[in-house]
């Protein structure tokens, strides 16, 4: 509608739709201020109100001045109002000319529009998690809470950075992000490792195009899937674990009856030949009318003794194997005693450093023993044996390991904890030595995998200590390393024995 005020900027004239929207008649309008008419409805001290009446009163132009408006029936309706000031010849004010329009429509819709965005919002910082909003350029458009708690950085000081600025890690994705706007196909990359505290994580990244009215861009999805993979890998595991049981047990059977008779013969063999004080050996020589002596002399010329006991030597070591072989197949009866894990540690120590090893050239006495146990760790349920030869694998592994990489200043750092949720107590055994890479962590803990030279090691010794401490005992093992960065394992053992709390 058309309206028109005079100079003591009363209403002098209204035309069109004025009483159908504000619900009073051009005659209740006209012969009123702007004050009269709205003052039972509005809060004239508000900031917009008193701008207003300063611009009336200074005679200036207007636009888009919007009232919320209470008809007399109590129905709300939003109204905008445009005015310009007009003038005589002369310069004087004669008044206002304008127009008014309902805006109530225009008003929900952007009610509705402010809640949608809001709902949205919320939708976006209430997941699990990151989400990172970009345009073609890579600069930032959306940030949601989670990308905020990971950075520390609120989405107003991200907004318009770009990517590699606010987000370094994804540096590298800059190309795939393009690939996914340009063939407007969905990039994913699985279970991609990172490096957070000192620790490996993983996480799964899906890139989104998005075409919106001829704008492009992305949006970047980040899940933490460290748990997962985690799990999937103990899981694993565990059915390598299990199946080779069956398998370890039907061979040992199978090996070690052939195994007693082979180790037996050769005893006797050794016997018969070398023993020159045995009466039946000095008869049989005299009846054939051999010497024992000249029969040793060419014993030793052509090396039968030695072959015999590298024969012996072949055997026990052959029966070491087997037994550790049986090991996956033996159920542990659980629970066990109770038991401090620091003086289990200490004990283990104590046998570690008696153990010197020609062949592979280190010293456990030449290593730094690094302590840190916890102060509030309860003891634990277990089998004290099994526990102790787990930690003495893990020692040796990591002494062997450390000799290899030639480290002057060769260095354990043990540490006892209990887990966050406090369920479980735990030994961390870490090493300065060369660490690993991630092939082979991945398979580190499986049956007659080594990464030692043929005939060193059984490639048994890290699986039957995951098997004591998974199957045996219900507890996790688990290891974190990098080339160049050593290697730390992780065991965590149940503190409450299974059937209680």
């Amino acid at each position: 509608w058309f309206w028109e005020m005079g100079p003591d900027l009363r209403f002098a004239r209204l035309t069109g739709r004025v009483e159908e929207v504000m619900g009073l008649s051009p005659e209740q309008v006209v012969g009123r201020t702007r004050r009269e008419i709205y003052r039972d409805t509005q809060d004239f001290d508000a900031p917009h109100w008193q701008r207003h009446f300063h611009t009336l009163e200074n005679h200036l132009p207007f636009s888009n001045f919007e009232v919320r408006w209470v008809r007399p029936d109590g129905e709300f309706r939003f109204i905008s109002f445009s005015g310009k000031p007009f003038f005589d010849a002369q310069g004087n004010f004669l008044g206002y000319r304008g127009v008014g329009g309902d805006i109530t429509a225009r008003k929900q819709q952007e009610r509705e529009l402010v809640h949608l965005r809001n709902y949205l919002i919320n939708i976006i910082d209430s997941m699990p998690s990151i989400l990172i909003g970009v345009d073609n350029s890579a600069m930032i458009t959306q940030w949601n809470k989670e990308a905020q708690h990971s950075t520390g950085i609120r989405f107003e000081e991200a907004l318009g950075k770009p990517l590699f600025e606010v987000f370094p890690r994804l540096t590298n994705e800059l190309n795939r992000i393009h690939r996914a706007i340009r063939t407007r196909r969905k990039q994913v990359d699985s279970k991609r490792p990172r490096q957070e505290d000192g620790e490996v994580h993983y996480e799964d990244m899906t890139i989104y195009p998005l075409i919106s009215n001829g704008v492009e861009g992305a949006v970047i999805r980040l899940d933490d899937v460290t748990e997962q993979v985690r799990m999937q890998e103990m899981m694993i595991q565990t059915e390598k674990m299990l199946s080779v049981g069956g398998l370890a047990a039907g061979m040992a059977h199978e090996i070690n009856n052939p195994l007693a008779g082979m180790m037996q013969t050769a005893n006797v063999l050794k016997s018969r030949l070398t023993d020159t004080r045995m009466p039946a050996n000095l008869r049989a020589a005299e009846t054939v009318g051999l010497s024992m002596e000249i029969l040793g002399a060419y014993l030793q010329e052509r090396g039968i003794p030695r072959m015999l006991d590298d024969i012996q030597t072949s055997g026990i070591r052959l029966a070491e194997i087997v037994e550790n072989m049986l090991s996956f197949a033996r159920k542990g009866e659980g629970g066990g005693s109770l038991h401090d894990l620091r003086e289990l540690i200490d004990k283990t120590l104590v046998l570690a450093t008696t153990d010197y090893s020609l062949k592979k050239n280190y010293d456990f006495k030449m290593i730094e023993i690094v302590r840190d146990y916890a102060e509030n760790l309860p003891p634990v349920p277990c089998k004290s044996a099994e526990i102790q030869q787990v930690l003495l694998n893990l020692f040796r592994n990591g002494a062997e390991a450390m000799q290899s990489s030639g480290g002057r200043h060769q260095r354990f750092n043990v540490r006892t904890r209990l887990s966050k949720n406090r369920a479980m107590a735990c030994i961390e055994i870490e090493d300065n030595g060369p660490g690993m890479d991630e092939s082979v962590r991945k398979r580190i803990f499986e049956p007659f995998f080594t990464t030692k030279p043929v005939g060193v090691g059984t490639g048994l010794g890290l699986s039957v200590s995951y098997f004591i401490i998974t199957e045996i005992h219900k507890g996790e093992i688990t290891v974190v390393s990098e080339p160049g960065k050593g290697t730390r394992f992780v065991i965590s053992l149940p503190i409450v024995p299974l059937g209680r709390g």
